[in-house]
C-alpha cells in the first residue's frame, strides 16, 4: 500500500538469553524474535467514545466502541492479534483511511456486539435468531478508503440501520447497512481466513475496487434477502475457498450494474463450498442461492461444490428485464452439485427464461446423467436467447453424494416438514460450535475432479497496479485446487 497512509515502525530485535546454568562446548545461536507490527501510537484499551482514531489496538486487549468510530483519510488503525472489539448496538465503524486487522489462526481478532449470543439450534425460527437483528451496522468504507485488510478476523451481528447520516457515501439515515462496504475503484479489499456471521442485507458489498476474498466462512447472510458477497461495476478479483452456509440469496455474485467509467466487473469464483443456501429469499424460486453472474459481469467459475441449495449456478438472471452477463467471457466448468430432493434437482438449471446455465457447468452429475428434453438449451428457444423449458429428473435426488467427513446427507427433515422447512432448518446448521465437518472423505468423487489450469486474478499483489507491497499486509494467494470445494485433501485451502 502507499507509504503515505502508514507510519512504518522500525522493527526491534529481541535477543534470546544464553542458558545461565549450563556449560557447553558448542556455539548456541541467539533466538531472534520480531515484535508485533505497530502503526503509530498504541490506542489505550477500554471504552472508546464517538470520534476519530488512528494508531494500533494492541494484542490481547478489549476495546469497547460506545459511539461511531471514524478513521479519517490518511490515517490508519491497525489491530494486532487477539484483539476483541465490542461495538455497542447501533454504532458504526467508518473507514475513510485504512483499517488493518492482523489476527492469526492461534489468536483471531473479533468485531462483534459482545452482548449478543448465537442461537444455532436446528429448527430455530429466523424471527427469533439474533443473527438477523442487525445489532450494529458494520465496517463501512468510504470512497477514499485505500485499504481494508482483515486477516483471521470475526465480524458478527452486523447490518443494522443507520440512525444518522454518517461521513460515508451511502451511509444515510434510515438505510440498512451492508456488513462490510467497500467502494474505492483504486483501493484494495483483502478478506482472508475470516468469518462473517449474521446480516440483514448483503454481507459484503463491493461497489468498486480490487478484491481478494479467500478461505473465509460466510454464515447466515441476509434475513429475507441479500447476498453473501455482492460485487458491482468497478470490482475485480477473486472469491475462492470460501465456505458459504445458510445464506439468503446468492452467496457469491458478480454484476456489472453501476455507473461511472470504471472497469467491468470481473470476478473469479473457484473452489468454494455452498451448503443450504437460498431458502430465505422471499422472491420466486429462481432468484438465487449460490453462484450468480448477471448484468454484464464476467469471470471464471470452476471447482465449486454446491449442496442442497435452492438453485444451481445462475448464468444470467432472466427476471425483471435484468441484463445477461458477458456470456462470451464467463467461463465455467468442473463444478459439483448435489440435492436431497427432486425439487432441488429440478433447479440445477434455474427454471426461468434467459438463464444460460449449461450441463457443462457440472462435472457431477456428468452431462451423460442429465435427462435433458430436446431443445432444452437451444439458444433460439426463447426471445431472451436462453432456456424456457423446466428440467425434471427425480432420479438424481440423493445421487452423487460428495461424502463430507461429518454432515448428514440426506439432511434430516423433522416430522411433518418438507423441503420448504429447510428455510428454517438451515438457520440452525451453524458451523460455529457444531461438530459438522465439510472436508471431503478420501473416497469422495470430488477428490481430483477439479480443474487447475488457470490462474487467479491476484490483482491485489500485481506489482504494476497494486499498492499492497508490505508483506505484513499482502494476502497469501491460493491457487486453483485439484479437488472440488474449499477443503483440499492435501490440507490446503480453507483452514476453518
Amino acid at each position: 500500500m502507499k507509504k503515505s497512509f502508514l507510519s512504518i515502525a522500525a522493527a526491534a530485535l529481541v535477543i534470546g538469553l544464553m542458558p545461565a546454568c549450563k556449560k557447553t562446548t558448542t556455539t548456541e545461536k541467539p533466538v531472534v524474535s520480531t515484535p508485533a507490527y505497530q502503526v503509530g501510537q498504541a490506542i489505550s484499551p477500554g471504552n472508546l467514545a464517538a470520534g476519530s482514531y488512528k494508531g494500533t489496538m494492541t494484542s490481547g486487549n478489549t476495546y469497547n466502541i460506545t459511539g461511531d468510530f471514524v478513521i479519517n483519510p490518511g490515517d490508519t488503525v491497525l489491530l494486532q492479534s487477539g484483539v476483541t472489539v465490542c461495538v455497542s448496538p447501533g454504532m458504526s465503524i467508518i473507514v475513510r483511511g485504512v483499517l488493518i486487522s492482523l489476527g492469526t489462526q492461534a489468536a483471531p481478532n473479533k468485531f462483534s456486539c459482545c452482548s449478543a449470543t448465537k442461537i444455532d439450534q436446528i429448527g430455530n425460527p429466523v424471527t427469533s435468531d439474533p443473527a438477523y437483528k442487525g445489532m450494529w451496522t458494520g465496517i463501512e468504507c468510504d470512497t477514499c478508503c485505500t485499504l481494508l485488510d482483515l486477516q483471521w478476523t470475526r465480524i458478527e451481528f452486523v447490518g443494522g440501520t443507520f440512525s444518522v447520516t454518517e461521513p460515508c457515501v451511502g451511509c444515510t439515515s434510515g438505510a440498512t447497512a451492508f456488513g462490510v462496504l467497500f467502494q474505492n475503484p483504486k483501493g484494495d479489499m483483502i478478506i482472508t481466513d475470516s468469518w462473517l456471521y449474521g446480516t440483514i442485507d448483503d454481507g459484503m458489498r463491493i461497489q468498486q475496487g480490487r478484491i481478494y476474498i479467500a478461505r473465509n466462512t460466510f454464515e447466515k447472510m441476509g434475513y429475507l434477502g441479500g447476498d453473501g458477497i455482492n460485487a458491482k461495476h468497478g470490482a475485480q478479483g477473486d472469491m475462492c475457498y470460501n465456505l458459504c452456509i445458510g445464506n439468503a440469496t446468492n452467496s457469491t455474485k458478480c454484476s456489472d450494474k453501476g455507473s461511472g467509467s470504471y472497469v467491468q466487473c470481473n470476478i473469479n469464483m473457484y473452489n468454494n463450498t455452498y451448503v443450504d443456501c437460498g431458502y430465505r429469499q422471499a422472491s420466486p424460486s429462481s432468484r438465487g442461492s449460490d453462484i450468480d453472474y448477471e448484468q454484464g459481469g464476467r469471470g471464471l467459475c470452476y471447482n465449486n461444490l454446491i449442496v442442497n441449495c435452492r438453485n444451481g449456478i445462475r448464468i444470467g438472471d432472466g427476471q425483471n428485464s435484468i441484463p445477461m452477463p458477458d456470456t462470451t467471457n464467463t467461463i465455467y466448468g468442473n463444478n459439483y452439485i448435489y440435492a436431497d430432493s427432486a425439487l432441488e434437482v429440478n433447479q440445477f438449471f434455474p427454471v426461468v427464461a434467459g438463464t444460460w446455465t449449461r450441463p457443462t457447468a457440472y462435472v457431477y452429475p456428468t452431462a451423460v446423467q442429465f435427462a435433458l428434453p430436446a431443445g432444452f438449451y437451444d439458444p433460439k428457444s426463447s426471445v431472451n436467447g436462453g432456456d424456457d423449458l423446466a428440467y425434471n429428473d427425480p432420479s438424481l435426488a440423493t445421487a452423487n453424494n460428495p461424502m463430507f467427513v461429518n454432515f448428514p446427507l440426506p439432511e434430516p427433515i423433522p416430522a411433518g416438514g418438507n423441503l420448504s422447512y429447510i428455510s428454517s432448518l438451515e438457520t440452525g446448521v451453524g458451523v460455529t460450535g457444531s461438530n459438522y465437518n465439510f472436508h471431503l472423505q478420501a473416497s469422495s468423487p470430488a477428490i481430483g475432479a477439479g480443474y487447475a489450469a488457470f490462474k487467479p486474478f491476484a490483482n491485489i499483489i500485481n506489482p504494476v497496479t497494486a499498492d499492497v507491497t508490505n508483506p505484513n499486509f499482502a494476502p497469501v494467494i491460493s491457487q486453483p485446487g485439484e479437488d472440488i470445494g474449499c477443503y483440499q485433501l492435501s490440507g490446503a485451502g480453507n483452514a476453518h
